[in-house]
């Protein structure tokens, strides 16, 4: 499965379906020995730094004085403690297809994980909301992400839905989950999810994503974990001269 095969596949048959919708589904990215690096990596990510001592690791659903089990556990910047992650095939191919869709050179993406759990039969829906409702409006970046489920991502299990076609407009009003600003996690509620398309996938498939498309995750209801690996690459910051008001990011008590 060679970089350059792939990323010339993907362009070939996806750009415009991404550009019309905001996201696309992608093909085979890891195969199964890949897959199964994978998981173990990111069950040691979980086993080892699972503390909210790090400033990596969150409750993205969950209040920061709440004992309860974490409904939406999460990694930030997994590559810090495990950063072979980078070395891998998978990262080069997801860096050379953002490349190829972003129209940046590989050496000028800034990128991070992200490694994002949803327990089995216990959790929260990933609400819907905006990557780029979380970003700094004082500056811009174009980017996108790349979501590799390591488990089978289904409806039950909490695929990724999308709205097609509202990237192309502004960032939408969020506020923090269930209005508390002790949640981290943002919302928006100016959305209607009739015609939302769910996009279900096996291991080592991928959905990828504008960082405006509105998206969603149900509950994971299934009896097994549901996985999932982030990439998100980005251009390099630019200035914002007259940036827009987000004022969610700054009511956190």
């Amino acid at each position: 499965m060679a970089v350059g095969t792939v990323g010339a596949e993907v362009v070939d048959r996806r750009l415009e379906a991404y550009r019309r919708d905001g996201f696309v589904t992608l093909p085979q990215l890891a195969d199964d020995a890949e897959v199964a690096w994978l998981r173990a990596a990111y069950d040691r990510l979980f086993a080892d730094h699972a503390s909210p001592d790090t400033g990596d690791y969150r409750d993205i659903a969950g209040r920061g004085d709440d004992a309860a089990p974490a409904r939406l556990p999460q990694i930030v910047r997994p590559e810090k403690y495990l950063p072979e992650l980078v070395e891998t095939a998978h990262f080069a191919r997801c860096r050379a297809i953002a490349s190829a869709f972003l129209d940046i050179p590989e050496d000028e993406l800034d990128f991070y994980g992200h490694a994002i759990l949803k327990p089995p039969r216990y959790g929260a829906p990933t609400p819907w909301h905006q990557d780029e409702a979380y970003m700094d409006p004082r500056w811009s970046r174009r980017g996108l992400s790349i979501w590799t489920p390591l488990d089978e991502a289904t409806v039950s299990s909490g695929c990724l839905q999308y709205l097609p076609g509202l990237h192309r407009g502004g960032v939408l009003p969020h506020h923090h989950i269930n209005h508390d600003d002790r949640i981290e996690g943002l919302m928006t509620d100016e959305v209607d999810d009739t015609d939302s398309v769910a996009c279900p996938l096996r291991p080592g498939e991928a959905v990828m994503h504008d960082f405006r498309a509105p998206h969603y995750a149900g509950p994971n209801e299934t009896d097994q974990p549901r996985r999932a690996y982030v990439l998100v690459f980005m251009s390099q910051p630019v200035e914002v001269t007259d940036p827009e008001p987000r004022p969610w990011l700054h009511d956190r008590s």
